[in-house]
């Protein structure tokens, strides 16, 4: 398959401006695409992911790639569909546009990234409102979704031209970089086709397209890429190696053929192979093992991949002292935290507390049955007492309980 028959067999071409236009771009590869991201924080996300490996897959076959890191677009923020967004200090902006630039090198394979702040610093408010302004009707900016879904609630003048900013991006790397293709994701569908006006505003009728991808949803519709404990960040400082792994390793299958397809650079052939494979014993997991084998390392690698899946083998198995504390408490967080803010507790008050159980009762039972393990040693008196000076490890501070065989909580103290 060409890179064009990929993305459509991976289905992540949604929206069209032009299809002929773009068949020509995809076939032609004489100009370069580009796509914007967002550095509302410090570190891009599972989510992002998605677009990172389009931008790769562009590169691999040959096409001029090119990344917006949002300065400008940033400090403005893109209309929530409900709210007005909460802004960020230009500081702050500027710091997590260096941080994800680093990861857009990293991940993107693009020849250049770009900080749009670029097109407006040296701008005054008058040429902004003359050359910018004047050349985008407010009528076409109120027949967005996104706008007209907030006129009811309110928007501000900044929101309301964000899209103008969005869509001078356009024109800015059509003149300066001959960019003629640009993609993102379809919730940004009118941003970007208000690049295309700008555009064709400015020099007619010119090989200029876009399209949009499908967002990466889960089976409710919700955005991929978050659990209880918040979105899976690329950064390893933000959620390590192991946390990733096993977020991917508890997708639910309906998942697997879509994650497959749009998060890893496995073939088509090799795909339809783990999915056979899958399909015929879905206890085995091997859908989910393929997954999380082929993005942690595609994102840090093999080492980093190898390590967390000798955690979670470990922890499976109950061979926790084999585990350094760092990577137990690791492999611990996220699921099932109780926050201590005592510095003791009896095991029974602490069972509830921690949601071991749901009653005092229930914990008493559980000990007596001799079901509760506190940092791997069995509990069976009633009145003991867990405390902080005796944390399994002093360097993250916790402790953890253990219910049966494989169930665990985490004691955070204070």
């Amino acid at each position: 398959m060409n890179t064009y028959e990929d993305l459509v067999w991976r289905d992540l071409i949604k929206d069209v401006s032009d299809s002929k236009k773009l068949k020509n771009w995809f076939d032609t590869k004489d100009s370069g695409i580009y796509i914007g991201f967002d550095p509302s924080f410090k570190s891009l996300h599972l989510g992002n992911y998605q677009t990172l490996c389009i931008l790769k897959r562009l590169a691999q076959g040959g096409h001029k790639t090119y990344a917006i890191a949002g300065g400008i677009t940033g400090i403005i923020g893109d209309p929530k569909p409900s709210m007005e967004r909460q802004m960020q200090s230009i500081a702050t902006i500027n710091e997590n546009v260096k941080a994800i630039s680093l990861q857009l090198k990293k991940y993107s394979g693009v020849e250049k990234i770009i900080n749009n702040m670029d097109f407006y610093k040296e701008m005054s408010i008058v040429e902004y409102l003359r050359d910018i302004g004047k050349m985008i009707n407010v009528n076409y900016i109120l027949e967005k979704e996104i706008v007209a879904r907030r006129l009811s609630v309110g928007i501000s003048y900044a929101e309301f031209s964000y899209t103008i900013l969005q869509g001078y991006d356009y024109l800015q790397l059509f003149e300066k970089y001959n960019i003629t293709c640009q993609s993102g994701g379809s919730d940004q569908w009118g941003n970007i086709t208000t690049g295309l006006e700008f555009i064709r505003k400015s020099h007619g009728d010119t090989p200029a397209c876009c399209f949009s991808c499908n967002l990466l949803l889960k089976p409710d519709g919700t955005k991929f890429g978050k659990s209880e404990g918040g979105a899976m960040y690329l950064d390893p400082e933000i959620t390590s190696p192991y946390k990733l792994f096993q977020f991917l390793i508890n997708q639910e299958d309906a998942m697997i053929l879509t994650l497959l397809k749009r998060l890893t650079f496995l073939t088509k052939e090799e795909i339809e192979n783990i999915m056979k494979e899958h399909q015929a014993a879905p206890f085995k997991r091997i859908g989910q093992k393929a997954l999380a084998k082929a993005i942690v390392t595609d994102i840090h690698g093999k080492a980093a991949y190898d390590t967390a899946a000798d955690i979670s083998d470990k922890l499976f198995r109950g061979e926790l002292k084999e585990l350094q504390p760092n990577d137990l408490f690791d492999a611990l967080n996220g699921t099932n935290v109780f926050e201590a803010t005592a510095a003791q507790y009896n095991i029974v008050d602490l069972l509830v507390s921690a949601k071991v159980c749901d009653s005092k009762t229930t914990g008493r039972k559980l000990i007596e049955q001799k079901s509760v393990y506190l940092n791997d040693k069995l509990v069976s008196d009633f009145s003991f007492e867990v405390k902080k000076s005796e944390a399994y490890s002093k360097v993250p501070n916790f402790s953890f309980i253990k219910k049966g065989k494989r169930d665990y909580f985490l004691i955070k103290w204070n």
